[in-house]
């Protein structure tokens, strides 16, 4: 990767100062467009030895080391990992032969309203809870009825378990079974069929609670052709409605997931 061009082209580039010149102040992060005044980042950052749903962890090898502080250079890192590790998008193809995958999202399914549902206070008495079509309709009592093509996203409170490791992510117990929250297949019918919603969106490591063994909320999922988030932490910070959502989904070639740089804006 090279600058080429007059001293002129390159600081219209990199807004560094020619010999003799003033450097301009760096700028502190935009305000966000069009009246946002907030800006959340849902996502986990991608880590070896982080939780996931299988023992397949990350692993980054360095192929050119970092230059010294204040020198340059070009800093390079290798990463090997899943398409389903740490904050990532569930294409429909991943559970659904000859479902869509990855590239054939149309980049307008991802930029959407947010609706958070929160389960907190119960999930602290039951960790296999599911979000049901009740808490659909008692959500809508609160807040009004659901817009049609938003993401549907479970507030579990569980990504805070995130840095205790798999065990605690998983909820794994005396006999080894796994317990964590998620949808049931009755209230993912319920907000397609009903509500016409474009995706869901959680913060445990499954759209399913972790007691499933036949996952029939990832089938109602994909056979209706929408997409889920798994892994998502920090939506305690969103408004029940009101947010826009962007899932910046790594775009890889048949790709059945990808991680993701998920935001929120309201």
């Amino acid at each position: 990767m090279c600058l080429h061009g007059t001293g002129e082209t390159v600081r219209s580039r990199t807004g560094d100062a020619a010999p003799g010149e003033t450097s301009p102040p760096r700028l502190g992060a935009r305000p966000p467009h069009r009246g946002f005044g907030h800006v959340a980042d849902l996502s986990h950052t991608l880590a070896p030895g982080m939780p996931s749903w299988d023992e397949n962890k990350p692993v980054r090898e360095t192929l050119s080391p970092p230059p010294t502080d204040g020198e340059f250079g070009f800093y390079v890192q290798k990463w090997t990992l899943t398409e389903h590790s740490g904050t990532h998008l569930d294409a429909p193809g991943h559970v659904i032969g000859g479902g869509r995958l990855v590239p054939d999202i149309d980049p307008a399914e991802l930029v959407v309203p947010a609706v958070v549902i929160d389960v907190r206070e119960r999930v602290a008495e039951d960790p296999d809870t599911t979000v049901g079509v009740n808490d659909v309709t008692a959500f809508e009592r609160l807040h009004g009825r659901i817009p049609e093509g938003s993401a549907v996203l479970m507030c579990s409170g569980w990504s805070e378990r995130w840095s205790e490791g798999d065990d605690a992510v998983r909820g794994v117990d005396e006999n080894g079974v796994w317990h964590f929250p998620g949808f049931s297949p009755e209230a993912c019918e319920y907000l397609i069929q009903r509500r016409g919603v474009r995706g869901f969106g959680v913060d445990t490591l499954s759209s399913d609670p972790g007691v499933s063994t036949d996952f029939p909320a990832h089938e109602v999922i994909g056979r209706a052709d929408r997409w889920g988030l798994e892994a998502l932490t920090g939506l305690d910070r969103l408004p029940p409605l009101g947010a826009l959502l962007t899932v910046g989904v790594l775009p890889g070639l048949d790709a059945s997931g990808g991680p993701s740089r998920v935001l929120a804006l309201w």
